[in-house]
């Protein structure tokens, strides 16, 4: 019998639900860079599905997969959707909404661009979901360039005229910040000093 598991505390705690989220980015042949993201949850116990009926431990309850190419203005060309695994058969429904997105470009706003070309009530909330992580991969993906072998990640970068889609976007990246001053001091604001007494 194996030790029970424990959190950071020393608590013991048993493991009721998994999710993996696993998000791979290419560069393809034909010049797009492309982003493959999944999302399956799993039970460690056998349960019965109204659907699906007995289900064993570590089947999933989701398996659920998208798709996006893009061009190097992040302009989405393709998408792509697999319920794979779903709870309900109606999930299956909503297989091909991210065509809704074709024609549009990630970048300012992605969100909220997002919302007005999908309603909540037309998708499914995991694949919603999932559309995070798979951009937030897009730019990984794209960030050293089409050839980065043996240069820095923003080498390619240096001398642009607009800011990068990640300059102002966090923290780090903040225009008053020391990172965009140093990495590109074309776009960096001075901080605004707080006035005496506030």
């Amino acid at each position: 019998m194996s030790a029970p598991d424990t959190n950071a505390d020393g608590k013991p705690r048993r493991l009721m639900h998994r999710r993996s989220v696993e998000c791979l980015g290419y560069l393809r042949d034909d010049g797009l860079w492309e982003v493959e993201a999944q999302l399956v949850d799993t039970k460690p116990y056998a349960r019965q599905d109204k659907h699906r009926g007995l289900q064993q431990p570590d089947d999933p309850v989701h398996d659920i997969r998208l798709r996006l190419a893009v061009d190097d203005s992040f302009t989405i060309r393709e998408t792509g959707t697999t319920m794979a695994s779903t709870p309900y058969p109606s999930c299956l429904d909503v297989e091909g909404i991210l065509q809704r997105l074709v024609g549009e470009r990630i970048g300012k706003g992605w969100r909220e661009l997002v919302r007005r070309k999908i309603g909540k009530l037309e998708t499914c909330t995991h694949l919603a979901e999932l559309l995070g992580p798979a951009v937030t991969t897009l730019f990984q993906t794209a960030t050293s360039g089409k050839d980065p072998q043996g240069r820095g990640a923003l080498d390619h970068q240096r001398d642009v005229t607009e800011p990068p889609f990640f300059v102002g976007g966090c923290y780090s990246w903040r225009l008053d910040g020391p990172v965009v001053a140093e990495t590109f001091p074309q776009f960096a604001q001075k901080p605004v000093e707080a006035k005496p007494g506030s």
